[in-house]
């Protein structure tokens, strides 16, 4: 039986081209799935980060309320003290004060007024820098507790852009500084009444807008000086 063609064209032609056409045609579908794919895996990566700053910052506010809402005097003598902290280019504010929440990771027995420290630290492995809390059990001197008030304290956060605290007055001034040791700077007469802290984290996918955080918290003690 003999097989009809048509003329000018060839069986093997027509393959080429469907195999020309299905190429094209898996070129455009093999492209339109890459985009969703790596459309899909930035968004759930900027969420997970988001998520990430989000619990940290939580986490970290709810350590410093509680710690700044028991601050108390010690033998009728309150502690407060803001040191400026230039890191690089970055000008910081570190602190310590006198508290009553007294965290021990390693004795959950143990009790008493601490020296609480906050200071902020490079981070050698992320964007941004570190934010440490040292406590340690306050004994009425300053001979250990000076050794250790820096360096062994555990990260509260990381990725930090920027920590800024602002101090109140009972008549409702607010300063930028505190020391209660100090008899010509603001906190002479004692802790201040109500604290503003400002945390802002690094964003990596746009450096001028950093995630915001910000609260404030109302020292009860304050008012008993």
């Amino acid at each position: 039986m003999r097989r009809e063609t048509v003329p000018g064209k060839s069986s093997a032609g027509f393959t080429l081209l469907e195999i020309l056409l299905a190429i094209f045609i898996l070129a455009i579908v093999m492209s339109t799935v890459y985009a969703s794919y790596t459309g899909t895996l930035k968004i759930v990566d900027d969420t997970r980060y988001s998520d990430y700053v989000y619990g940290m910052a939580r986490n970290t506010m709810k350590r410093m309320i509680a710690d700044m809402e028991s601050i108390s005097p010690y033998k009728g003598a309150f502690r407060f003290v803001s040191e400026r902290n230039d890191i690089g280019d970055e000008d910081f504010t570190d602190l310590t004060f006198l508290t009553s929440a007294h965290l021990d990771f390693f004795d959950a027995h143990s009790s008493g007024t601490a020296v609480v420290s906050y200071y902020v630290e490079e981070d050698g492995d992320k964007e941004g820098y570190l934010l440490k809390r040292n406590d340690i059990l306050y004994r009425g001197g300053k001979e250990a507790e000076e050794e250790n008030l820096k360096g062994a304290g555990f990260v509260l956060c990381d990725s930090l852009k920027s920590v800024k605290y602002t101090f109140y007055d009972k008549g409702g001034e607010e300063y930028e500084d505190w020391d209660t040791a100090s008899p010509i700077k603001p906190g002479s007469e004692g802790a201040p009444f109500l604290i503003s802290v400002k945390l802002e984290f690094v964003n990596p996918k746009d450096a001028k807008n950093p995630f915001h955080f910000t609260t404030r918290v109302f020292i009860p003690m304050a008012g008993a000086q």
